[in-house]
């Protein structure tokens, strides 16, 4: 149980969820994402084109449910950035935020990325 507590604490971290406590019910699919597979170096690596601050937006807007304004206002820059930033993701990784099945790829990949 203690090795589940502290996998659960890195998934927690990683994926930048806000300080609470939280059971592995609540980090599900990040928790399922992070374990090794022959997939996942593939699944990470979809991302490694992108810098610090477009894995930070990235994470940013999925935290605020894909809201452009919010994800704007926690990042202190103007809603066109945000687009623009995400125009650069897609342009990069050919994987577009706005597209679902896009997303679900981010979203994993985003689980499995330290930074």
């Amino acid at each position: 149980m203690a090795e589940q507590t502290r996998e659960v604490l890195a998934v927690v971290r990683r994926t930048g969820r806000p300080p609470g406590v939280y059971r592995l019910r609540d980090v599900l699919l990040d928790y399922q994402l992070t374990r090794d597979t022959p997939a996942t170096r593939e699944l990470a690596a979809l991302l490694a084109p992108l810098d610090d601050e477009l894995i930070h937006t990235l994470r940013v807007h999925l935290s605020t449910e894909l809201t452009r304004r919010r994800t704007a206002a926690l990042l202190h820059v103007h809603p066109n950035t945000v687009d623009n930033r995400l125009r650069r993701v897609a342009a990069l990784t050919g994987l577009d935020p706005s597209t679902p099945s896009h997303l679900a790829l981010i979203t994993a990949a985003l689980a499995l990325t330290s930074r």
